[in-house]
């Protein structure tokens, strides 16, 4: 086109016409080609070439173009202006001139912001809103702090007359912070959003218009516009995170009067959705604060000791308890390798993580907090891994209590126990020593006055050799009793002891027509203990069944084993042990019999504890009474045991 123009009013006209009147605007032409021909270059960057316009050269640019038309009035006018007007006349017209056409963008920028603010009106800075509220957003947790911000942020960013913020919470969305700015419009903040807003916002999550709602026919939109007409709100934004409706942002008029335009809805729902992932972030927040400080209330008021630490093996919490048991302040252990922990604590704390499943220690020794080595504190302690849901593993935690007072409690039982066991001793003692210094007494009071007669003599030793041997055979039964099992113990076949109290029974039970129903194995079974005590032990328990079995009935012994015990029953087929005596039938010189001391089911429990074997009594369901006596095996030789 350029060419073109060249060659029509350079040739065709002078051609045609034979006059060159507009041969001067061909040059013309030339700067025009030359100007596409750099705009190419500019533009399209031909020949790797870059322009680069400083703001200044902008300016001028601009300064130009404004200036432009001026120019070309002032030419058009200039012939009739310079008979008309003096030189310096024109001077200042020129000058005037120019300096209005300057001054028109300042003075227009200044007549708009002058009554803008006059009239309530924002011009909002769109990026620099969205980077200052990212920049908050992204850095606050603290919710209050949040929700004020936001709500400032969206009122000066559109000059609204109210903004409020409701939250969702389990009653459903509650005002959380609000603020009339005026209340010239009567904007309004009830403690709960409109229920009709909430659900178009859930299932739209789009911004409400209230003006835009009031030009729809339909009867449920007409209501909801009323609704939000009655509450003066002109917009209500959702706050969304996950795709779930969080909170709702309402908004009031704009003081000013206009209208929400699209820029406004833009910079909001930008706002609103990074509003969205700090409040939920913030939300978290609260809620992990609050477990913690519950976690840290009640780990702080229990009386154990407890010490968690994190997969890197440090210190994460510490408890007063811990503090007073191991004599470290909190503030001291707190982000340390856990090593600074005495080795009893630290060892099964690392144990625990390597094992990664719980583990409980009954009792370890923990130096006391005084410091001296040669004290220590028995506790117990219990390690278990902490995991995250996808099961990897966390830290541990140790919780650990002093068992001192437990300590202290089974000793004085015991010593209560002992005090107990040795009174009852005493009663009975005296109890079975009195019978027999009764007949001796009384035979030592006649004895004066029939001293001559020669069958009351006779009478009264044998009498007084009776009652002597039954004090004498107590008195054995009472040293065995506070020593069984004195004697060394050695492997020996259990079933040996065992046969050989069956022998020594079997013309009594012949004598009662019992049978006897014996399964002792072909194999041995080697147990640590003595010979003659264990015999004493199997003849109490078969006497006892022999005793309470009637006449033709059965006596069963029975001899199993496991991988670890041998297990020696027997059951008798009497009436049975009454259910209430169960737990005292161990007990020295308890009988139920007419004539008996007591004291051979209590010497049966003392050899049975001397060899590490446990001694119950049962009543079986078929009927009778069973015994039923554990020895843990070993795995020596049995020896040959001279009997």
């Amino acid at each position: 086109m350029v060419a073109l123009g060249g060659i029509t009013v350079n040739l065709l006209f002078p051609l045609f016409t034979g006059k060159s009147t507009y041969s001067w605007l061909g040059p013309l032409f030339s700067l025009a080609y030359v100007a596409l021909v750099a705009h190419a270059i500019i533009r399209h960057r031909l020949m790797d070439l870059r322009l680069v316009l400083r703001r200044g050269l902008t300016i001028a640019i601009a300064t130009s173009l404004s200036l432009t038309p001026v120019a070309i009035l002032l030419v058009a006018v200039w012939p009739k202006l310079a008979n008309d007007l003096t030189g310096r006349e024109l001077t200042l017209l020129i000058v005037a001139a120019v300096g209005a056409t300057l001054l028109v963008p300042v003075t227009r920028d200044l007549t708009a912001r002058v009554l803008d603010r006059y009239v309530y009106r924002t011009q909002a800075n769109y990026q620099r809103t969205v980077l200052e509220a990212s920049a908050v957003l992204t850095r606050v947790l603290d919710l209050g702090v949040l929700l004020d911000f936001i709500r400032r942020t969206v009122a000066s960013s559109t000059g609204a007359d109210g903004v409020a913020i409701y939250l969702r919470d389990e009653d459903g969305f509650r005002q959380a912070t609000a603020e009339a700015r005026w209340g010239v419009t009567g904007f309004r903040a009830p403690p709960e959003a409109p229920a009709g807003a909430i659900r178009v916002l859930e299932s739209l999550a789009e911004p409400l218009v209230t003006d835009e709602l009031g030009q729809h026919g339909e009867d449920d939109v007409r209501v909801l516009h009323g609704e939000l007409a009655r509450q003066n709100w002109s917009l209500t934004l959702p706050i969304v995170s996950d795709n779930d409706l969080i909170g709702v942002i309402a908004l009031g008029p704009k003081l000013s009067g206009d209208a929400f335009y699209p820029q406004d809805l833009d910079l909001l729902m930008t706002l609103a959705n990074q509003a969205g992932v700090a409040v939920k972030n913030a939300q978290l927040y609260a809620q992990v604060v609050l477990a913690n400080e519950y976690i840290e209330n009640i780990v702080a008021t229990i009386e154990s000791g407890v010490v968690a630490m994190d997969a890197g093996g440090r210190i994460a919490m510490f408890n007063r308890a811990a503090e007073r048991l191991t004599g470290l302040a909190a503030e001291t252990v707190k982000g340390r390798p856990v090593a600074v922990l005495p080795p009893a604590l630290s060892g099964p704390l690392l144990a625990g993580l390597a094992a990664r499943e719980p583990r409980t220690i009954p009792e370890i020794e923990l130096p006391r907090a005084s410091g001296d080595a040669q004290e220590h504190r028995p506790v117990i302690c219990t390690t278990s891994p902490l995991r995250h849901r996808s099961g990897s593993v966390l830290g541990a935690v140790a919780v650990f209590s002093d068992l001192t007072p437990v300590k202290e409690l089974e000793a004085a039982r015991r010593r209560a126990e002992r005090l107990a066991y040795f009174e009852m001793l005493a009663s009975g003692i005296a109890h079975e020593i009195k019978n027999p210094l009764v007949s001796i007494k009384t035979f030592a009071q006649l004895l004066p006055r029939r001293r001559h007669e020669h069958r009351f003599i006779e009478e009264f030793g044998r009498i007084a050799d009776r009652e002597i041997a039954r004090m004498e055979q107590l008195l054995e039964r009472l040293r065995r009793l506070s020593r069984p099992g004195g004697r060394p113990h050695q492997p020996l076949d259990v079933r040996g002891p065992l046969q050989d109290a069956l022998e020594s029974l079997q013309a009594a039970l012949a004598e009662k027509d019992i049978r006897v129903a014996a399964s002792l194995g072909a194999e041995p079974l080697t147990v640590l203990g003595d010979h003659n005590d264990l015999e004493a032990l199997f003849l109490n328990l078969l006497l006892n069944a022999q005793e309470a079995t009637p006449p033709g009935g059965t006596l069963t012994v029975e001899l199993t084993r496991t991988a670890v015990a041998a297990t020696i029953t027997v059951v008798d087929t009497g009436p049975g042990i009454p259910p209430d005596l169960l737990e005292r039938i161990f007990d020295p010189f308890f009988t139920t019999k007419a004539r008996g001391s007591g004291l051979g089911l209590a010497l049966c429990a003392g050899i049975a504890q001397s060899h590490r074997a446990t001694l119950q009594a049962a009543n079986p369901p078929a009927g009778g009474a069973a015994f039923t006596i554990e020895f843990p095996l070993t795995s020596g030789i049995p020896s040959a045991v001279t009997r």
